[in-house]
């Protein structure tokens, strides 16, 4: 019994939340917004962009986005960042991110909030 810590492997991967709570309302929130659009929560910047150079694809390698609202004809509309407290200190690194994704020709749009439905709606179309 003693050793019994030694035979046994120990678990290396475990689940975690998707997104946060404070994410989790903000999707809904899109969904009520935008009913005939798709929403996808934590996209890789990887999915959404790319380079020819190695060094610049390793600035947005590990990256997420918070939503990415597609069209009918699964196109990028908008891609939507929600800051929360854990932003403050971080707006240099933020305004980075935003710029990789405008330069590839995508709208981003960054709340700090939770905007209504009406007003998502008119923002994002």
């Amino acid at each position: 019994m003693l050793f019994q810590h030694l035979f046994w492997k120990r678990q290396q991967f475990y689940q975690k939340p998707l997104i946060t709570a404070f994410e989790q309302k903000m999707f809904v929130r899109l969904h009520e917004a935008l009913p005939e659009h798709h929403i996808l929560a934590q996209v890789a910047f990887s999915a959404l962009i790319t380079s020819d150079q190695f060094k610049i694809r390793q600035q947005f390698n590990r990256k997420v986005t918070d939503f990415v609202v597609l069209n009918r004809d699964m196109k990028v509309i908008a891609i939507v960042e929600l800051d929360d407290p854990s932003h403050i200190g971080k707006e240099d690194e933020d305004r980075q991110r935003d710029l990789m994704l405008t330069e590839a020709g995508y709208t981003v749009f960054r709340y700090t909030s939770i905007p209504s439905a009406r007003g998502l709606r008119k923002d994002l179309l």
